[in-house]
């Protein structure tokens, strides 16, 4: 046996990473998690948006409830101007919690225990042309924004709607979507116009559906 041989033996080779490869399989998960890790936000995005949806359809039912036995009328809007109530404006009616349509709850503006998955802390929003109260007192009529060529909702003309009498519109209910503070969500015409409506995964915008006064339904994509 050479002494080579006999030194390998006493000193067998180490297998190791050297600092490249290990910077190597670094990077390589560096790049599959940039790749994955969008994947699954978008993926839980829709799946919120899956719950929601459900949400609006169970509100939905909740004041067709209602206002079969109310002789067709709907609850008023709600608007808060105070410091404290100000973001709680178009609250669910309470008097779908009171009348046992919807889950009560007992947190400030939340009176339905209805919270829109994608603005915690507050209720799905809810309007229909008509009676409002402001800080629970009797205010001026609610109007209801609805474009020209409803329901298709293309149109940037349009008309407010102050009463049940003449609107195309019964009611509304809406979530303000992923990103509340955006733009779309935050719309002057929102959520009848389809530029306020959710259209893809990362955007702004709010997901709608609402009563026509024919009894059709209609919904944001």
């Amino acid at each position: 046996m050479s002494l080579n041989e006999i030194q390998q033996k006493k000193h067998p080779a180490q297998s190791a990473f050297t600092l490249i490869e290990l910077l190597v399989v670094i990077a390589i998960i560096a790049i599959l998690a940039g790749l994955i890790l969008p994947a699954l936000s978008r993926a839980r995005e829709q799946a919120v948006a899956l719950r929601v949806r459900g949400d609006l359809n169970q509100v939905s039912l909740a004041l067709l409830m209602y206002s079969d036995d109310h002789e067709g009328a709907a609850p008023p809007v709600r608007i808060n101007c105070n410091t404290d109530m100000s973001t709680h404006w178009c609250e669910l009616p309470t008097e779908l919690s009171e009348g046992g349509y919807l889950p009560r709850s007992d947190k400030p503006g939340m009176a339905a225990h209805m919270e829109d998955l994608f603005n915690r802390g507050h209720t799905y929003k809810y309007a229909t042309p008509g009676p409002c109260l402001l800080n629970e007192s009797p205010g001026t009529d609610y109007q209801v924004w609805v474009p020209d060529d409803f329901p298709v909702s293309q149109s940037q003309t349009g008309k407010y709607y102050a009463s049940l009498d003449n609107s195309p519109v019964k009611w509304v209910v809406w979530s303000m979507g992923p990103r509340p503070g955006s733009s779309e969500s935050q719309h002057a015409k929102a959520p009848l116009t389809s530029e306020s409506w959710y259209k893809r995964t990362g955007g702004g915008g709010v997901l709608m559906q609402g009563l026509q006064k024919n009894g059709q339904w209609i919904k944001s994509p």
